[in-house]
């Protein structure tokens, strides 16, 4: 026999044997993401801005601030101001309207709708 010929047998042999493996564990896996309950969490949220606000005071507080060198002292003092510019969360109010329904849990919605998309009458 010849070694190419051996090659090739070798090679069908381990491709039927990874097909094999492969199928096998995938359906494993399908099968225990059927069997496992669906687990909800729901995340109770606290708005307490001052932990907040002390937490990225210390942070910003042990960050070095930004040394850019890139050659032009335009673009390297935009790029220092757009690092230090203050969060979205220290501009806007926190009672602002805008702001609450944007960070409004909207997780309760999804699953709604997701349970919706699946309903086949």
């Amino acid at each position: 026999m010849k070694l190419s010929a051996f090659e090739k047998i070798i090679r069908k042999v381990v491709r039927e044997e990874i097909d094999y493996a492969l199928k096998r564990e995938i359906a494993l896996l399908k099968e225990e993401l059927t069997t496992q309950p669906i687990q909800q969490r729901v995340v109770e949220t606290t708005n307490n801005t001052q932990e907040v606000k002390e937490f990225r005071a210390k942070l910003r507080a042990q960050m070095p601030p930004p040394n850019f060198n890139t050659g032009n002292s335009t673009l390297n003092s935009l790029l220092s101001e757009t690092a230090m510019a203050p969060s979205p969360e220290e501009v806007f109010n926190t009672n602002d309207p805008v702001n609450q329904f944007i960070n409004k849990d909207y997780s309760q919605i999804m699953t709604a709708i997701e349970k919706k998309k699946e309903f086949r009458p």
